[in-house]
This record gives structure tokens, sequence and C-alpha cells, in this order.
């Protein structure tokens, strides 16, 4: 679809976020949703990891950021923008500031701070922090919304960042050091002097090894600071638990019911423990390496007693020892961490065993392109999706690029950071099918969820043996 001739593109962004606005209002209504608020003390269901958004206002809330973005670009004055871009190493900074010199803690601790605020003079004295100096930060921060300042000088908590509260997901995230440190040797890594380090695609030579003076990979390093591992780990869960009901919800699971389920990189098997739930007749084996495997057990102990999830030692570098009919194999958040040549080594190692009948199962990022095409097969607006059973994303409007610009900005994000500690990348969906026919899989559905990522259903093209597997390519 092109863009409309007789509207300009900012009347075209005034209609759609018009079209956004009046969705979201309707759903929040036809939902009995407490209204938006970035004041509100408690979060919003729409903040709750385990609320499972409609797919219109799902798609409205998407759609109105989309635009937002788009609006913005437009508007802004180009050398603010430069400045302001320049200057986004003082997000991370500040926020860091916030949260661990205990400021966030104070403010979030309503027997000591009541719900207007806290003075930055109180919050010196409290914690030992020059006023001045935490002004400048606070405001900083409070222009991003995640503070507000009612009046001069006093601080109080927006909606946002209740998710930096103790035991949030977003807490975790960001007490996980080192993104800021590798983002100073990303140039270098581009622009190395060395052929070999400029175009390699190996996991020891990225910007990690040069912030880190290292010759380890990240998960060496790791493995050698306990500390500093757990916390990695604990970062990588919430991002699993970000879009736990999604892939929960938005994969038709119950028809593998009955199905064994090897779930590949699993960890601590919450994805199979959460499964075992909906699944009563399926069996599940969590596969990782032997020093996760107390972590895992214990886990699994406490939350699947029933004895339908196990965990076995097993490195998926390893050819795979399970294999049978209607096996499913699941990998999420595993192949994002690798170079093409390692993603293809891990799954032709399940391939090679596979029966033709078994599939797997990749929950990861599809990154689609930055383009203003409207090639689809299918157009849907939002009106489609009014009292919809199923979630399907829409197709974006005029002056909104494919992957709705700002919205993607998260998995983008992850994208560079997944090159400068691994050489590896977050791929397209013609990406996807390139690698996947590599490792001698067909990709039969691709399943868009309610979130960053989308699970991407496939079954062998050969067995180990040289047969043909069944079933019909379909992206």
């Amino acid at each position: 679809m092109g863009v409309p001739a007789t509207l300009s593109e900012l009347d075209s962004l005034q209609a759609t976020m018009n079209q956004a606005l009046d969705a979201l209002r309707e759903e929040i209504k036809r939902n009995e949703l407490p209204d938006l608020s970035n004041y509100a003390q408690e979060p919003h269901p729409l903040d709750d990891a385990r609320f499972v958004c409609p797919s219109r206002l799902y798609e409205a809330r998407r759609l109105a950021l989309a635009t937002i973005g788009q609006l913005k670009s437009l508007l802004q004055q180009p050398y603010e923008k430069v400045v302001e871009q320049s200057c986004a190493v003082y997000d991370t900074a500040t926020l860091d500031i916030l949260v661990k010199t205990g400021v966030l803690d104070r403010l979030a601790d309503r027997e000591l701070t009541p719900v207007e605020g806290a003075h930055v003079q109180d919050l010196q004295k409290a914690l030992d922090l020059d006023a001045m100096k935490l002004t400048v930060v606070l405001r900083y921060l409070a222009a991003q919304g995640w503070l507000h300042e009612p009046r001069e000088g006093v601080f109080a908590l927006t909606r946002p960042a209740l998710e930096l509260r103790q035991g949030r997901n977003g807490r975790k995230w960001i007490m996980t050091p080192g993104k800021p440190k590798v983002a100073q040797s990303l140039l270098t890594q581009i622009t190395h002097a060395e052929h070999e380090w400029r175009y390699s695609r190996q996991a020891d030579q990225t910007a990690f090894q040069l912030s880190h003076a290292s010759p380890l990979t990240l998960f060496q390093w790791l493995k050698q600071r306990p500390a500093e591992l757990t916390q990695w780990a604990s970062s990588v869960q919430s991002l699993g638990d970000a879009y736990h009901s999604a892939i929960m919800n938005d994969i038709p699971w119950r028809r593998f019911d009955g199905c064994t389920f090897v779930d590949c990189g699993g960890g601590q098997g919450n994805l199979s423990i959460a499964l075992s739930e909906i699944l009563p007749n399926s069996r599940f084996v969590v596969q990782d390496l032997p020093e996760v495997m107390p972590i895992a057990r214990s886990n699994i102990a406490c939350n699947a007693p029933s004895g339908r999830v196990i965990a076995e030692p097993v490195n998926f570098f390893d050819v795979q020892p399970l294999s049978g009919k209607g096996l499913i194999y699941l990998l999420r958040y595993i192949l994002h961490d690798w170079p093409d040549h390692a993603c293809i080594a891990i799954l032709k190692n399940i391939t090679r065993v596979a029966h033709p009948t078994s599939r797997i199962v990749i929950v990861e990022v599809i990154s689609a392109p930055n383009t203003m095409s409207r090639q689809v097969d299918e157009h849907v607006t939002l009106d489609d999706l009014k009292d919809a059973a199923t979630h399907r994303p829409i197709t974006a409007p005029a002056f909104i690029p494919s992957n709705f610009g700002v919205t993607a900005k998260m998995s983008l994000a992850l994208g560079v950071h997944m090159m400068g500690v691994f050489n590896a990348l977050e791929r397209s969906a013609r990406e996807w099918k390139v690698l996947l026919g590599k490792a001698g899989l067909r990709v039969v559905k691709i399943h868009p969820l309610r979130g960053m990522v989308s699970a991407i259903e496939c079954e062998p093209m050969v067995l180990g043996h040289g047969g043909p597997a069944n079933g019909k390519e379909s992206m």
C-alpha cells in the first residue's frame, strides 16, 4: 500500500495517532481497565507481564508509540536530535545512579517518603549525596518520565519507575553491568586494524574482549565470576518473564499435548514447568550444562514435583541424545547468542537425529526492516481486531515503518549488544529462513506474539538417514 497522495506526512501521522488513541480508549473501557496515569503509585494491569493483553489494545498501544516516534523525528530540530543522541550515554549512567545509590528505594519506601516525594536536601541527609549534583541527575530523569517534580527540588516516582523496585524484572535487568563498557569498544570492533577482527564472526573477537582486556568469551569470563554469572542469569530470566504470557498464550501449544518436549538450553526449566501445567499428558526434558543441573533440579522439585519434568546435562554443541516420533524441541532465547555458523551447528545436532514428525520451536526476535514498504499478504487494521480470539499484528499504515519504528528499538538495541559480546545478531524472517535451511529445517509457520519475540515452528527437511520429511513450507 502506497502513501496516500492527498495527505501530508503530518496530517497522516495525526490521523493515525487519533485512530490509535481512540482504539486504546475503547479497549480500556471494554476490558474494564483503570485509566492510565504516569502518577499512579501502583502498576497498571498493562504493566504486568502476566496480563494477557487483548490483541486490539496491544496493537493500538504499539501503533501510538510508533507514531509518537515518527512525529518526534518529523518535528524535532535536527541539531538538537544530534546532541540528544550523543548524550544518550547519560541515560544509563543516571538510571544507575537512581537505583544503585539507594535513591529509588528511598522514594519507593512509603514509611520514609510520602507519595508527594522527597526534597533533594532530605535525600542528601539520608544518603550522603550532594543535593546539587543529585538535582542535576534527577531532573534529567524527570524529563524522561522516570520521576516528576511536584515542587522545585522535590522528586517523586512515576508509574514507570515502579518497575525498578526490588524484585521487579526491570531491577534485575539494570543491575547487570557491562553494556556501556562494551558500547565504548564497538567502534574499534567494527574498524579494527586487523582484517580478521573486522570481519570476524567468532565470539572471542568482539567489543567484549576489547573492553575487558580479556581473551575469554563472555560465557568463559562469567564462569570465573559466580556472582556476576548469577546476576547475568537473573537479567536473562527477566527477559523471559517479560514475554512469558505471550509465549504461553499466542503459541498453540495444546495441539502438542501428549508429546515429549526437549527444552534445549532450558536453564532452570521455567518454560517446561509452565508448559507442564497446561499440557497434562506431556513429558519434559530440560537440557543444559552440568553446572546448571543443581539449580534446574531444585527448581523443578519445588515447582513441578509430578515427575513429568526432568533435567539432564546436555551440551547443545553435541549431537542431541533424544530422538523419536513426535518429539518437540524447544530453543528459547538460544540462537541470538550465537553467529550463524554456531547456530547451524546447534540445529544440525538436532536435525541429524530428528524424526520427520518432530517439530523444532524457536522463540526469538524476528527483526523487520525499517522500510515503508507495504508488501503484505493480508492487510490488517485495528478494526479487524475487535473481539479477536487470536492475535494478529496490524499492517503499518502510511509513514509508519514496517518494524513500527521506535517500538523496535529495544530488540534492535539488544541486537547491537549481541554483536558487541558474541558477534551474533537479531535476524529478519529472510535471514532466519536461509539459516534454518542450511541446518536442514523447513519453516512450517511463524507465530507472531504480543511481545518483542515470535515463535518459528520448523520441521526437518531430511532425516539423518536420508528420508524426506512431510509438510509444506509456509512463511
